[in-house]
C-alpha cells in the first residue's frame, strides 16, 4: 500500500511538472552564465564588458529582447535580502533577484500594475523596487502596494511596480515574498545574460559564446536554453516515480499472488464445511461472500494501516510533487481502491471455485 501511493503521488507530481505553468515563457529562452570577478574584473571593466555583450546580442539574427540579472530563472540559485517594513514587520525568507528594466519582457512576466524601472535612473534618485502579486497581497492586504515603502540593508525602497507571479526560485511553488531590484554597480561581475531568440536555441547559444569570446577569450561562458533548467527538475522526478512505479508494481504482484495461495489454501482446508453449508441449503454466492469476506478482512486492516503509513512519510516526496499535495486524495482514493479490487479479484477465483464443489464429493471429502 506504501509503495503503490507513494508511486500514485509521484506520477501525480510528474504530470504537474510536465504541465506545471512557471509563470514565464522559457521558449526560445537562452541563458549566459558567467563569473567575471574570477577574471578579476573591476566593477567598471565588468559594466564596459556587459555593455559590448548585450549589444551583440541584441544584433544576433532572430534575437527580440535581451536583459540581464543576478539569477537565472530556476537555475538553483537564490538570493534572499534583509527587508524591514516601516511597521516593523520582517518578511519571512524573501527572496531578490536584481535585473535590468527589460527582464520582465524578456521572460514574458506581466507588470499587472504600475511601470517597471526606468532606463536611466538619475543618480539620486528614489531607490525603486517591483514586488510580485502575492508578495503584495501578503504585506499589504487590501491596499494599495504602489507608493509603499520598505527597507533593505540601510536603503529605503519604494513600490514602483507589481509583477505577475512567478516560480524563478524554484518550481514547486511560488516564492511567499519576492523583490526585484534594479542592477547595483557592484553586481556588474556577478549578472548573468538572458536573451529571447525566435529561431533555434542552439544557433543563439552558439552565437552567444563567439561573441563572449571576441569581446575577452578567456571568460568561460555557460550558455544553455532556460528550458533545460527546468527540465532538471523534472528529471529526479521522472526517475523516482518510474523506480517507484516498478517497486510498487511487484510489491503488488506478490501481495496478489499471496492473497491468491492463501484464500485458495483457506479453501482446500474447508471444503468439507463448504459440502456441508450447501447440503443445509446455503446459497452459492453465499459462499462466495463467506469466503471472500474472510480474506478481505485482513487486506482492509492493511490497507487502512498502509494508508496512515504513507500519510506520515509523504511530506518527504513533497519536493518532487511541485504543486501536489502530499495528502493528494486522487492518489490515495485511486490507489487504494485499485489494490482492493486486485485484493478481491485474487480472492474471488479461489472462492468462486468453492462454491461450485459438489455438495456429496465435499461430504466424502478426506
Amino acid at each position: 500500500m506504501v509503495l503503490m501511493i507513494a508511486a500514485g503521488l509521484l506520477a501525480r507530481g510528474l504530470e504537474a511538472a510536465q504541465t506545471v505553468d512557471p509563470g514565464f515563457s522559457t521558449n526560445g529562452l537562452v541563458a549566459a552564465s558567467f563569473d567575471l570577478s574570477r577574471q578579476h574584473y573591476t566593477a567598471a571593466a565588468a559594466a564596459a564588458f556587459h555593455r559590448k555583450l548585450v549589444t551583440r546580442a541584441a544584433a544576433l539574427p532572430g534575437v527580440d529582447a535581451v536583459a540581464e540579472a543576478r539569477t537565472t530563472p530556476l537555475s538553483g540559485q537564490s538570493s534572499s535580502a534583509d527587508i524591514q517594513l516601516p511597521n516593523g514587520l520582517q518578511p519571512d525568507n524573501p527572496q531578490f533577484n536584481s535585473v535590468t528594466p527589460s527582464y520582465f519582457a524578456t521572460l514574458g512576466i506581466p507588470i499587472s500594475r504600475g511601470r517597471t524601472f526606468p532606463e536611466n535612473r538619475a543618480s539620486g534618485g528614489a531607490a525603486e523596487a517591483i514586488v510580485t502579486e502575492d508578495t503584495a497581497r501578503r504585506l499589504w492586504p487590501g491596499q494599495e502596494p504602489l507608493g509603499k515603502t520598505f527597507r533593505r540593508d540601510s536603503t529605503t525602497y519604494t513600490v514602483t511596480g507589481v509583477a505577475k507571479d512567478s516560480r524563478t526560485s524554484g518550481l514547486d511553488e511560488n516564492d511567499a515574498y519576492f523583490f526585484y531590484f534594479p542592477i547595483d554597480p557592484q553586481e556588474e561581475a556577478r549578472l548573468n545574460l538572458l536573451v529571447h531568440s525566435r529561431i533555434a536555441a542552439a544557433a543563439t547559444a552558439k552565437a552567444i559564446r563567439a561573441a563572449v569570446r571576441e569581446i575577452d577569450p578567456n571568460v568561460i561562458a555557460d550558455v544553455r536554453p532556460v528550458e533545460e533548467n527546468l527540465e532538471s527538475y523534472r528529471w529526479p522526478s521522472r526517475v523516482v516515480a518510474g523506480l517507484s512505479a516498478a517497486l510498487g508494481a511487484l510489491a503488488l504482484l506478490l501481495s496478489s499472488i499471496g492473497i491468491y495461495g492463501v484464500v485458495s489454501y483457506a479453501v482446500s482446508r474447508r471444503v468439507r464445511e463448504i459440502g456441508i453449508r450447501v447440503t443445509l441449503g446455503a446459497d452459492r454466492a453465499a459462499v462466495v461472500r463467506l469466503m471472500m469476506g474472510g480474506a478481505m478482512r485482513p487486506v482492509l486492516t492493511g490497507a487502512v494501516i498502509g494508508v496512515f503509513a504513507c500519510a506520515a512519510v509523504s511530506r518527504i516526496l513533497s519536493s518532487l510533487l511541485f504543486g501536489v499535495s502530499p495528502l493528494d486524495p486522487a492518489a490515495f482514493g485511486g490507489t487504494a481502491a485499485f489494490l482492493l479490487g486486485i485484493a478481491a479479484l485474487a480472492s474471488y477465483v479461489p472462492a468462486r471455485r468453492a462454491a461450485r464443489v459438489d455438495a456429496m464429493a465435499a461430504l466424502r471429502y478426506e
